[in-house]
C-alpha cells in the first residue's frame, strides 16, 4: 500500500478532540462514585481532589508532548523517542490492555444506567448481551470513519456538560448542606481505606491518553491539543469534586456505597423533582459512558496501528480501509476482546485492571518530558509544562520541568497503592506485562523499524 494511503487524515477539530478526552475522563465519576464512597466514606470528595493532582500534572505533560509530536501512538511514541524501543513497546502494550478494558467497562456502565430505565437489562445474561451489542455498534461506526464518531462524541458530550451543570446548580442552590464534620481521617475512613479510595478515584481521571492518540488526526495540533487538554482538565476536575461533594451532602456516603451501579441516579433522587432528575441523569450517564466506550475503541485501534507501523506488532494492523481510510483490521481484531469482556459482564474485574497499565504509561510520559528536554532541548514546543528549572547540561541550557517530575512521583505513589491493594488487578496486570515481554522477544526485537 502506498505511504499516502497509510497515513491517517487530519480531520478533527478542537471540539472533537476535547470530546474524546472529556468522554473517557469525565465518564469515570459515573462509574467510580459509589466505589470511592465505599472506602473513603465522607472523604470521597477529598479522594477525588487528591487524585486530581496527579492527573493535572500528567495532563500538562501530555499537552507538551502531543503538541510537539502530533502522531498517532501517544505515550508509546513519546517513550520511543525518549528511551528507545523496549520501553516504548511495554508502554504501548500496557495501554492496549487499558483501552480494551475502557471499551468494555464503559459499555457495562452504559448498560447499568440504561438498566435504571429498563430494569430487565441489568439482570443476568441481558446485561452482558446488551453491553456487547453496544460495543458492536461503535465498532461499525469507527470502521466507517473517525470523523463521524468524533461528531457523535461531541454532540453527546455537550449534552452531558449542559445537563450536569444544571443538576449541580439545582443541588447546590436547594439541597447542599456542609458535611465536613463527618470526615475523620485516620478513623473514618482509616488511612488504608482512604488510600484505597484514592486509587479508585484515579480511575475517574484516566483517559487523557486518548487526546494524544487523536493528535495524528487533529487539525492544527500544536494549538488544539494543548487547548483540549486544558479544557478537559478544568471541566473534569471541577465536575468530579463538585458532584462528589453534592453526592455526600444530599445522599450520604452510606447510600452511595450501596449503589455502585448507578450512584449518580441515586444522588439526584434526593433533589427537588428527584424522580424526573433520576431519569435525566440516567440518560446523561448512559450517553457519556457510551462516548467513553467509543474512545476505548478509537484508542485501542490507533495504538495497535501505531505499534504495527513501528513493527512492534504485525504490520497488517496498519492496513487502512480503501474507502473509509480507517485502520479497520486493528479495530476488528481488538473488538473481539472488547465484546467478549463486555459480554462476560464482570464489572468488578474490569475495574481492577483499569488503573494498572495507565499509571505505568503516565509515569513513562512524565519521564519522557524530562528526557526529551535534555536530549532535544531545541525542539519546537508549542506548549511547555510550566515550572521549569534552568540547568546547564553538556554545555547546553536545559529547562528541567519540575511539574513533570512531580507528576512521575505522584503516579508512582498511586501505582504502588494499586499494586498493594488490588489483588486481581495486580495478578492480571503483571501477567499481561509478562505476555508482552514474550511478544517483544519473539517478534518486535526481531523486526526492527524500517528507517523512513
Amino acid at each position: 500500500m502506498e505511504e499516502s494511503q497509510k497515513r491517517l487524515r487530519r480531520r478533527i477539530g478542537l471540539l472533537g478532540v476535547f470530546s474524546f478526552g472529556y468522554a473517557d475522563v469525565g465518564a469515570g465519576i459515573y462509574m467510580t462514585l459509589g466505589l470511592v464512597a465505599a472506602h473513603a466514606m465522607a472523604a470521597a470528595p477529598l479522594a477525588f481532589a487528591v487524585a486530581s493532582v496527579s492527573y493535572i500534572l500528567t495532563a500538562l505533560s501530555y499537552a507538551e508532548l502531543s503538541s510537539s509530536m502530533p502522531e498517532a501512538g501517544g505515550g508509546m511514541i513519546f517513550a520511543e523517542k525518549a528511551f528507545g524501543r523496549f520501553v516504548a513497546f511495554l508502554t504501548g502494550w500496557a495501554l492496549l490492555l487499558d483501552y480494551v478494558v475502557t471499551g468494555s467497562i464503559f459499555a457495562m456502565s452504559t448498560t447499568g444506567y440504561l438498566g435504571h430505565l429498563v430494569p430487565v437489562l441489568k439482570q443476568g445474561e441481558f446485561f452482558g448481551l446488551t453491553a456487547s451489542i453496544l460495543v458492536l455498534i461503535l465498532v461499525v461506526l469507527n470502521v466507517i470513519g473517525i470523523k463521524e464518531s468524533a461528531t457523535f462524541s461531541a454532540v453527546l458530550v455537550l449534552i452531558d456538560i449542559t445537563g450536569l451543570s444544571i443538576i449541580l446548580a439545582i443541588g447546590y442552590l436547594t439541597s447542599f448542606r456542609p458535611f465536613f464534620d463527618q470526615i475523620k481521617l485516620g478513623t473514618a475512613p482509616t488511612w488504608d481505606d482512604f488510600m484505597y479510595g484514592t486509587t479508585v478515584a484515579m480511575a475517574s481521571y484516566l483517559g487523557i491518553e486518548v487526546v494524544s492518540q487523536a493528535a495524528g488526526e487533529t487539525k492544527r495540533a500544536g494549538l488544539n491539543i494543548p487547548r483540549a487538554v486544558k479544557l478537559v482538565t478544568i471541566v473534569v476536575v471541577a465536575f468530579s469534586v463538585l458532584f462528589s461533594s453534592l453526592a455526600v451532602s444530599v445522599a450520604g456516603w452510606e447510600t452511595l456505597a450501596s449503589s455502585e451501579k448507578d450512584p449518580a441516579a441515586v444522588v439526584v433522587e434526593h433533589l427537588p423533582f428527584g424522580a424526573l432528575l433520576a431519569i435525566w441523569i440516567s440518560i446523561i450517564g448512559m450517553t457519556v459512558c457510551y462516548v467513553a466506550t467509543n474512545t476505548g475503541i478509537v484508542g485501542v485501534s490507533r495504538m495497535a496501528y501505531a505499534m504495527g507501523r513501528e513493527r512492534m506488532l504485525p504490520s497488517v494492523l496498519t492496513d487502512l480501509h480503501k474507502k473509509f481510510h480507517t485502520p479497520y483490521k486493528a479495530i476488528l481484531l481488538f473488538a473481539v476482546f472488547q465484546i467478549a469482556l463486555a459480554y462476560a459482564g464482570h464489572l468488578g474485574l474490569a475495574a481492577d485492571l483499569y488503573n494498572f497499565g495507565a499509571l505505568l504509561s503516565y509515569m513513562v510520559v512524565n519521564l519522557s518530558v524530562v528526557a526529551l528536554r535534555i536530549k532535544d532541548p531545541y525542539r519546537y514546543r508549542p506548549y511547555m509544562v510550566p515550572g521549569n528549572l534552568p540547568l546547564k547540561i553538556k554545555n547546553r541550557k536545559v529547562l528541567i520541568p519540575v511539574g513533570a517530575i512531580l507528576g512521575f512521583f505522584s503516579n508512582l505513589a498511586l501505582w504502588l497503592m494499586v499494586v498493594a491493594t488490588h489483588a486481581e488487578g495486580r495478578i492480571i496486570g503483571f501477567t499481561w506485562l509478562f505476555v508482552g515481554l514474550l511478544l517483544y522477544i519473539t517478534y518486535a526485537r526481531r523486526n526492527p523499524k524500517i528507517p523512513e
